[in-house]
């Protein structure tokens, strides 16, 4: 009890001696460097969130619908996907043999026209969820078939049947039935928390506005900035990447030609990749417009 009680009072010592420094020490320093720093002016504001709005891309939200998949080439999240490839197996972790999940399946033909995304053909997107190099991919089996002429499904595996700790991601209704989806075509502006907004946001900068006006849109920010996030929804095609921590383009440049979403997988009550994860699957215009999409790039991170 006295150890506890001693641990206790070294704490709260510690978060006090924080928080003195923090207000005679650090406070004081930062408003010091602010007020010796360029004003931030409304011409950037402005500039910041022209380029957001000049970088809106078609968005295809995915809506989960409360039912099972009616055909074997609806899209959706999870279940049994369609028979398609050279090799239509259910595919397996390369170390383990353990099955991969199905993020999604695609049918592009239910899909609205958006720029260089096929308007036929289905997509298929497998994963482990495990990383498999230091910037952030994650082992990935991706299928395509621009016509494909069966109606025959792959058998899910018992193992993904069965809820253990290696299919706790998905809810039993997705790994079993599936989650077929229904798209809504829209526009998403750019992410201002992503590469390379990030860098010249104002609003992340030690520095104290021009004017009353200035302060207001900097007051209102944060707000309008989770306001575009909100409207992409929970899982879309097309649009812009949303990650948890950080985009990996700003701390990978080998990436940064990746600047379409193939499939964005987020968070709800059917989906939890480890801690309300989400999940990208990104491609270059490219590579996207001649449908080559084992150049595809899968990541996920999570809080």
């Amino acid at each position: 009890m006295f150890t506890v009680l001693k641990f206790a009072v070294i704490i709260a010592a510690s978060l006090a001696i924080v928080h003195l420094l923090d207000r005679f020490v650090w406070q004081p320093k930062r408003r010091k460097e602010a007020e010796a720093a360029p004003r931030v002016t409304l011409a950037e504001v402005r500039s910041f969130w022209s380029d957001i709005e000049g970088s809106a891309l078609p968005i295809a939200k995915a809506t989960i619908q409360d039912r099972p998949p009616l055909t074997p080439q609806e899209s959706r999240i999870g279940g049994a996907p369609l028979a398609i490839g050279n090799n239509a197996i259910w595919p397996r972790n390369a170390d383990n043999g353990f099955p991969m999940a199905l993020v999604a399946q695609i049918n592009f033909a239910e899909l609205p026209q958006m720029g260089e995304f096929p308007t036929s053909g289905i997509l298929q997107i497998f994963s482990s969820f495990e990383m498999i190099d230091n910037a952030g991919a994650c082992e990935r089996v991706i299928r395509w078939d621009p016509d494909p002429q069966t109606s025959e499904l792959l058998e899910i595996p018992m193992e993904i049947q069965e809820n253990t700790h290696k299919t706790r991601e998905f809810s039993e209704t997705a790994r079993c039935a599936g989650l077929p989806l229904a798209f809504a075509v829209g526009r998403a502006p750019g992410n201002p928390y992503n590469w390379p907004f990030e860098e010249n946001d104002p609003s992340m900068e030690n520095r104290l506005p021009e004017n009353e006006k200035v302060a207001a849109v900097l007051e209102e920010w944060e707000d309008k900035s989770e306001r575009i996030l909100t409207g992409y929804g929970n899982h879309w095609v097309g649009g812009h990447p949303l990650f948890v921590q950080y985009d990996v383009r700003g701390a990978y440049p080998k990436h940064q030609h990746l600047d379409r979403v193939l499939f964005h997988l987020g968070c709800d009550d059917q989906i939890n990749l480890g801690d309300a994860g989400l999940l990208n699957v990104m491609i270059s215009k490219q590579a996207l417009a001649r449908c080559d999409f084992q150049e595809a790039y899968l990541t996920w991170d999570c809080s």
